[in-house]
């Protein structure tokens, strides 16, 4: 009689045991899951900013373009085109052309305010990522 008690007092701690190894496991993988978006969402923000300037770098007087290329890979918009990452808009990109028809003239793209949202459960909340630059020497239009 007795050891069949200790048998279903062991059946109970292995379910509990179980229980948090598998929630720990979980809040693991889903914690990766928050770092891998995070860090895909800035690379990707980077290359966005990378091509605006590219495009900037031979057109530095064209904000507007600039702004495009960011957000929809072309300097000029198509009605009902999307942006390449949902949720970027040109509000929230930002052009600078310092020293513009001089030879140290330089195009610098700057994309803030991005909103990012985490899968974990109680850290669940969107919040803005850091901001992104990029800058690179405009084609002199100085002879």
């Amino acid at each position: 009689m007795q050891r069949a008690r200790k048998n279903g007092r062991e059946r109970g701690a292995s379910l509990l045991e179980s229980a948090l190894v598998l929630l720990t496991f979980l809040m693991m993988v889903i914690g990766v899951m928050d770092f891998g978006q995070v860090l895909y969402l800035h690379q990707s923000l980077v290359e966005r900013a990378r091509s605006a300037a590219r495009y900037g770098a031979i057109n530095p007087t064209n904000s507007a373009g600039i702004q495009n290329m960011a957000v929809y890979n072309s300097p000029t918009v198509a009605s009902g085109q999307t942006a390449m990452l949902a949720g970027l808009t040109t509000a929230m990109v930002d052009v600078q052309n310092p020293d513009i028809n001089t030879p140290n003239a330089r195009v610098v793209v700057t994309i803030s305010g991005y909103p990012m949202q985490f899968f974990t459960p109680g850290l669940a909340r969107a919040f803005t990522g850091r901001s992104v630059m990029v800058a690179m020497t405009a084609e002199s239009q100085v002879p």
